[in-house]
């Protein structure tokens, strides 16, 4: 493939962004195509290099969240972690998290996001993990370092790299309650072998370290099995579908026809 991806309008990678399915035929992907390479002849492409192609193209030109989670995906997808996507958190939904010895949570705010809605984000994560990082386009990073909390930490995308600016201290804002309430039914009885789910009853006998703990564990089961697919098919999944596989696991050759 050889496409010509200088001088691209930027409204139309929104566009392309926006309208990407990875589960659409080669039709659609080729009409969205054609909004952003106009005189760009794509017949004879398979569907999989049409899938390279938009990937491309998003991957350089688009300043959208996607691009950002790939950055964090690639930053953790060889350590001894389990991370996810899209953990929600009372009314919040964070980005991204790890976990490993210590939960550590991510909240992205890309070149078009805004951020009117982070000192919330904040309040309601720093009651369930341990570390907190924001992770901001570099057009955000000063506003953002207003709104945030001494101890979180903040990565910076800025030429197409994240950056660690600031190093996450330890939060001591942990609400057990809160992470309680994280839990499914069979996760709670899993964890903690008795059958209230009264909070007091939970927070005195094992206490806030305990229940912290049991988050953790509880965080690795949940999510350990999606996170070991995505990683044992990383170099065959395009950046752009990360999160599509990560929750999915279906086979990338199935998906990209090839």
């Amino acid at each position: 493939m050889s496409v010509n991806l200088r001088h691209i309008n930027e409204s139309y990678v929104n566009a392309l962004a926006r309208s990407y399915n990875v589960l659409d035929n080669s039709n659609s992907y080729i009409k969205a195509l054609n909004a952003v390479l106009s005189n760009t002849d794509l017949t004879g492409y398979s569907k999989y290099e049409l899938h390279s192609l938009i990937n491309e193209i998003l991957t350089k030109s688009y300043k959208g969240e996607a691009i950002l989670k790939a950055k964090l995906v690639e930053m953790f997808i060889t350590k001894k972690v389990t991370s996810a996507f899209e953990i929600k958190v009372n009314n919040s939904r964070v980005d991204f998290c790890k976990v490993n010895g210590d939960t550590v949570s991510y909240e992205i705010k890309s070149g078009i996001d805004n951020l009117n809605k982070l000192a919330k984000q904040i309040n309601d994560y720093e009651k369930v993990f341990e570390y907190n990082y924001i992770v901001v386009d570099e057009i955000h990073h000063q506003s953002a370092q207003k709104l945030i909390p001494e101890h979180y930490g903040i990565y910076v995308f800025t030429k197409n790299k994240l950056i660690e600016d600031r190093r996450a201290l330890v939060n001591q804002n942990l609400d057990p309650v809160i992470q309680l309430s994280l839990f499914t039914k069979r996760e709670f009885l899993q964890s903690f072998k008795i059958f209230s789910t009264h909070t007091e009853v939970i927070k005195e006998q094992f206490g806030s370290s305990g229940i912290n703990e049991h988050f953790k564990i509880m965080l690795k089961k949940r999510y350990q099995k999606k996170w070991k697919f995505l990683k044992n098919n990383f170099s065959n999944i395009l950046p752009i579908d990360y999160q599509y596989f990560f929750h999915h696991n279906i086979e990338p050759a199935v998906i990209y026809g090839h």
